[in-house]
């Protein structure tokens, strides 16, 4: 049976066509122009890629709308939209921070740009398919364009090795997720969301099929997530890839593996069998919570520090999702992606490509950079949740939504993520007292010579601005 594409489905895939048409145009265009004047080209051709999708995605929400397309592969929803600009907005950041840095570093080669668009329009297959095999093709793009974003650094041995263990670890968990989807084919007899998940209403063998391919698919997913026990490569992967690549992993690549949580948590179907997955997926976000503020506590390097709170984060999201907090979730998500952004773009800035940032490094910034101290403590209180910056919103909102369940072990989800707040609370305000508490000058804040970087200045400068009043016109209604 032949099938041909109408021009709504087309439509409906516009902005992936538009980057992958961008990063193979990119790629030809890296051998017509010289090579000391590749990067403002590519530059400037990846950014108008990015905004041309931008606008392909404001498109379709109105023209052909809301829906399914090509046979109900492709999902067009607002929570696949909102998740797309995400990773959209995620990746034009990245754009406007990392050459320079990269660029410190030897190593803004030509194929960072269609590397960076392949890897967005594979977020935007893995969160928009409505089929599973459509999602892992989307999980392999994203993850393969990842992998060499790593270890662009090839000189550098600790990039090579977190690209190496990314790797392995990454097609371990490819594996989990295909050999899931194989069960849950042969438990249903399709790989269509609903159809593959409806098999666990089934009963005999069929049931125990779709049972063991949906746990294998969340094993999968859990990797990407970064949920305990399959966060082993985080902090190793955080610390060794370049810092402007850890952000953008950190916020888009994270953003998209919760964001496949929550669309497989919607399609789980409601009951009793339901519940188990949920008490299941809560367990495991209870334990990435703990876990990962409990380690991030000793933590002196700030990028291991903010890779095992991205654990608790995700824990956070997760518990979120198991309680139906959805839509909570998805807001804590988008805001979450934003600061990490801002924090890893801060980080590289001291770097300079030559220091470790740490605790004891940044001593005493303010008397040397007060407006870069300002900066990283509003962060870094936001990470924590100091009202009124967002981080206080996002988790007032997602608490909230958890405390209206009566159900024990939403409750108890609900006391853990307040007792793990408290915890982070700690090792965040660390920040802010080394910043303004301390009068002896760290390596980092002694660096006297670190330059003007005017768009990287208002880039945060805005998101400063975001972290700070943007709750007043920017909550969870607004989204869905």
């Amino acid at each position: 049976m032949s099938y041909t594409p109408s021009s709504n489905d087309l439509i409906a895939i516009s902005p992936m066509l538009v980057l992958c048409g961008v990063a193979l145009l990119s790629l030809v265009v890296q051998f017509l122009i010289p090579k000391e004047e590749e990067g403002k080209p590519l530059w400037i051709l990846s950014v108008l890629g990015i905004l041309t999708a931008m606008y392909a995605l404001y498109h379709i929400t109105n023209s052909p709308g809301y829906g399914k397309f090509f046979g109900s592969q492709i999902s067009v929803s607002p929570l696949t939209v909102w998740l797309s600009a995400i990773y959209l907005i995620a990746g034009l950041i990245t754009l406007l921070i990392a050459p320079p840095f990269l660029s410190q570093h030897k190593t803004l080669f030509p194929e960072f740009f269609p590397l960076l668009l392949f890897c967005l329009s594979g977020m935007m297959f893995l969160t928009s398919g409505y089929d599973l095999i459509v999602i892992f093709v989307g999980l392999e793009i994203l993850s393969l364009a990842l992998y060499v974003m790593i270890g662009m650094a090839r000189t550098s041995v600790s990039s090579l090795e977190s690209a190496m263990k990314y790797f392995l670890l990454g097609s371990f968990s490819s594996g989990f997720m295909l050999l899931g989807i194989a069960f849950l084919y042969g438990g249903s007899g399709t790989t269509n969301l609903d159809g593959a998940l409806r098999g666990l209403f089934l009963k005999g063998y069929e049931a125990n099929f779709s049972k063991l391919g949906l746990g294998l698919f969340l094993v999968g997913v859990s990797f990407k997530a970064a949920l305990v026990p399959f966060h082993s490569w985080t902090p190793d992967v955080y610390e060794g890839a370049q810092t402007p690549i850890t952000g953008f992993m950190a916020s888009a690549g994270k953003a998209s593996a919760l964001g496949l949580v929550i669309i497989i948590f919607n399609h789980v179907p409601v009951g009793e069998i339901g519940d188990v997955w949920k008490v299941l997926m809560g367990s495991i976000a209870l334990i990435s919570m703990t876990w990962g503020n409990i380690v991030a506590l000793k933590q002196e390097n700030l990028k291991r520090m903010l890779a095992y709170s991205s654990i608790s984060h995700a824990g956070y999201i997760v518990a979120g999702i198991a309680c139906g907090a959805s839509l909570e979730a998805l807001y804590y998500l988008f805001s979450y992606s934003l600061l990490n952004l801002a924090a890893f773009a801060i980080i590289s800035y001291l770097e300079q490509g030559k220091h470790e940032v740490t605790v004891n490094g940044i001593s005493h910034l303010s008397g040397e950079h007060p407006l870069t101290a300002l900066a990283l403590s509003v962060i870094f209180l936001s990470f924590a949740g100091f009202p009124p910056l967002i981080g206080f919103w996002t988790k007032l909102f997602l608490l909230q939504k958890m405390a209206e369940s009566d159900l024990l072990f939403n409750r108890i989800l609900l006391f853990g993520a307040v007792a793990n707040s408290c915890i982070a609370f700690y090792y965040y305000m660390k920040i802010t007292i080394q910043s303004y508490m301390k009068q002896e000058t760290g390596a980092v804040a002694g660096v006297r010579d670190l330059p003007t970087m005017p768009t990287l200045g208002f880039l945060v400068f805005l998101l400063c601005v975001f972290f700070t009043v943007g709750w007043l016109f920017f909550q969870p209604g607004a989204l869905l």
